[in-house]
């Protein structure tokens, strides 16, 4: 009697986890509203099934929403070297000198 009422728990359980997993997955329409309404831009991640005879067809498919939140505040950007300011003249070429005949 134990084991079928621990089975019978483990059978229920089994199932609710297998069911938490069927979420509906957000359409790009409405991750992208999603994303906007954070103040943020959607990444969007194209991909295509290839075999050896065909290309199948592109699917776009909500990627991450990228908002300022992700980034530090009061983070300093890296800097590059200074530019120069007018590009230098070309060096002149040293006059070759004729090598030395050996006789």
């Amino acid at each position: 009697m134990m084991r079928m009422k621990f089975a019978l728990a483990m059978g229920l359980a089994l199932a609710g986890a297998g069911l938490a997993g069927c979420q509906h997955a957000m359409t790009l329409e409405e991750a992208e509203a999603a994303c906007t309404a954070q103040g943020g831009l959607l990444a969007i991640i194209y991909t295509e099934t290839i075999t050896r005879t065909s290309v199948g067809p592109v699917v776009a498919s909500p990627g991450d929403c990228i908002s300022p939140d992700k980034f530090e505040k009061g983070a300093v950007l890296p800097t590059l070297p200074p530019r120069p300011s007018a590009a230098k003249p070309p060096v002149a070429a040293a006059p070759s000198t004729p090598a030395p005949k050996n006789d």
